[in-house]
Formats: C-alpha cells, structure tokens, sequence
C-alpha cells in the first residue's frame, strides 16, 4: 500500500503575480517595472510619429524666427528711408525760404543806400508776393475770412465791433491776423473781429 504524502505544515504556497493590463484597469495597480516593459512594447509608427511632430515643431520655430528677423529687417529699411525721405523735403522746404531772406536782406540793403521809401515799399511788397508763392507750392493757402459769416473752426474771435446793419451781424469786418490752412488740414486759425449789432435805439 502506497505511503500518502502530507503536506509540511510550514511550507507557504507558491506566490503568483497577475497584472491587469485591460485598457480600463487602474494604472496605479501595474507594477513599475510591468510599466516599464509595456512601454518598451510601444510600436514602431508612433514612436516615428511622436519624432515627426518633434520635427515639425523644431522647423516651425526656425521659420518664425526667420520670418521675425526679416520683419525687423523691413522696419529698419522703412524708417531709414523715412527719415531719408523727410530730411530731404525739409531741405528743399529751407532751401525755397532762404530766397525769400535774401530778397529781404537786398531790399533792406539799398533802402538803406538810397533813403527812398517807395523803394523800401516795393522790395517787401515783392518780397511778399514771392514768399506766398513758395508757402502755394508747398501746399499752404491763405483762408479767407473777411465779409463772410464767422466760422470758429477755422478763426478765432479776439474782438467784436458794433454794426448798425444787421445784415452784418455775426460777420467778420476786420481780420487781425490772416489764418492758413495746409490742404484740409488747419495751419493756423485766423484772429478776426466779428461784427455785433448795436442795441442802442436811434
């Protein structure tokens, strides 16, 4: 008759490991180094993909940084050419006014020679007239004001002077210092007295 075998009361059972590797499986319960073997398992496309993007994002910010420079480039090159520009109609603008100084510096010359002051008259009379000339070409129109209804957006009141007809109440009778304008821009407003119409009864 066969012995039986008895199990030894100390010996333990032998220990089994189960990882759960179903997609909904808690990720704290897999072991660090199952973890680490799952990532090994990773396939060969997404690791080429994940190298991809990788790419793609270092070529990206090359371009932006070429397309920054070259921005800054352009506004450099602008603003040179800009302040090129401005000094150059500066000087044209300087160069126009300067022969309107010599034509003062000459009139007061001979009028200092000659005493006379019809020509002393003449000189600044002409004198004027060229200076108006280059303020026209340069775009700067006198505004006219007198005898017309006043207009604050383009003079400025410094006094009012009684009328008797009422036709020219609220109408400029004297302009004090005439106004410009450059285009449709105002230069300067024009100071003007109005005319107000007299209360006083006759």
């Amino acid at each position: 008759m066969a012995q039986e075998t008895t199990p030894k009361q100390n010996e333990e059972p032998a220990a089994f490991r189960v990882v759960d590797r179903r997609p909904f499986a808690d990720p704290g319960s897999i072991p660090a180094d199952a973890a680490v073997e799952e990532k090994r398992r990773y396939p060969t496309f997404v690791e080429e993909l994940m190298a991809r993007d990788a790419e793609r994002e270092r070529r990206y910010e090359e371009k932006r940084k070429q397309v920054d420079e070259e921005l800054q480039r352009m506004r450099a090159r602008l603003e040179g050419d800009f302040r090129r520009r401005l000094e150059i109609e500066k000087r044209e603008m300087l160069a126009s006014l300067l022969e309107v100084l010599d034509n003062l510096e000459r009139t007061l010359e001979s009028t200092s020679k000659s005493r006379d002051a019809g020509t002393l008259l003449e000189g600044v009379a002409m004198t004027a007239s060229l200076f108006r000339s280059r303020l026209k070409a340069l775009g700067v129109e006198a505004i006219p004001v007198l005898d017309q209804p006043f207009d604050p957006n383009q003079s400025q009141a410094v006094g009012t002077v009684e009328v008797s007809d009422p036709s020219r109440d609220g109408v400029v009778v004297e302009e004090v210092l005439r106004g410009y304008r450059l285009g449709d821009q105002l230069l300067r407003p024009a100071q003007v007295r109005v005319g107000r119409l007299s209360q006083r009864i006759t």
